[in-house]
């Protein structure tokens, strides 16, 4: 991310319009690459260079302050403590935008992986519907094999056993949609939560 990607140039220039105001002074901002971000208010280096400052963001240098007095005989004192009120001031600026910045990032990918947890959790909500169809015709397929196999008497013995066991499986594929059911209910409730945050 570049400084301009979340420097506010409004607020840096009326910060320092202020300054400029309020000392009798005038500095520039310039990004790591020494391009201007800032008004230059008449700003010339060749007539004007009293300090230079650095501005880090996250331990990395983003941008430089660098101006000085209109008076020649302005305080030198006074000059470097208008400085560092400045250069601190600068710092704030930067780094709450940059702050805000990658909350905004964060919150967007966050929304994002929500909505796509929405997405996944419909799909699997269809698909245990479409489970529980099958668990229906298992049913209706072991209800009419033990018919049949009744109907058949002894010689259907053998397909009586198959056809409970195959009722058997469809009960326990319900019992286990079921569950799977109610978890992507519980899955779905939270993420609900969570996105009305």
């Amino acid at each position: 991310m570049t400084l301009q990607d979340y420097l506010d140039s409004d607020k840096l220039d009326e910060l320092m319009e202020k300054w400029a105001k309020a000392t009798g002074m005038i500095a520039v901002a310039l990004d790591d690459e020494g391009n201007f971000i800032s008004n230059k208010l008449g700003f010339s280096r060749n007539n004007i260079e009293a300090f230079s400052e650095d501005i880090e963001v996250d331990d990395v240098i983003v941008a430089s302050v660098i101006g000085g007095p209109l008076d020649e005989d302005t305080d030198e004192d006074m000059v470097t403590a208008a400085a560092e009120l400045l250069v601190a001031s600068i710092q704030g600026l930067l780094e709450s935008s940059y702050r805000k910045k990658m909350y905004e990032e964060l919150q967007a990918s966050f929304t994002n992986a929500i909505e796509d947890s929405a997405t996944l959790i419909k799909e699997l909500t269809s698909k245990s519907q479409g489970l529980k169809k099958i668990e229906n015709k298992q049913n209706i397929l072991a209800l009419n094999a033990s018919i049949e196999a009744a109907r058949a008497g002894e010689a259907g013995r053998g397909f009586t056993v198959v056809a409970h066991e195959f009722g058997k499986m469809a009960h326990e594929s319900g019992v286990i949609n079921d569950s799977i059911q109610k978890t992507l209910r519980q899955l779905d409730s939270s993420m609900q939560e969570i996105a009305n945050m």
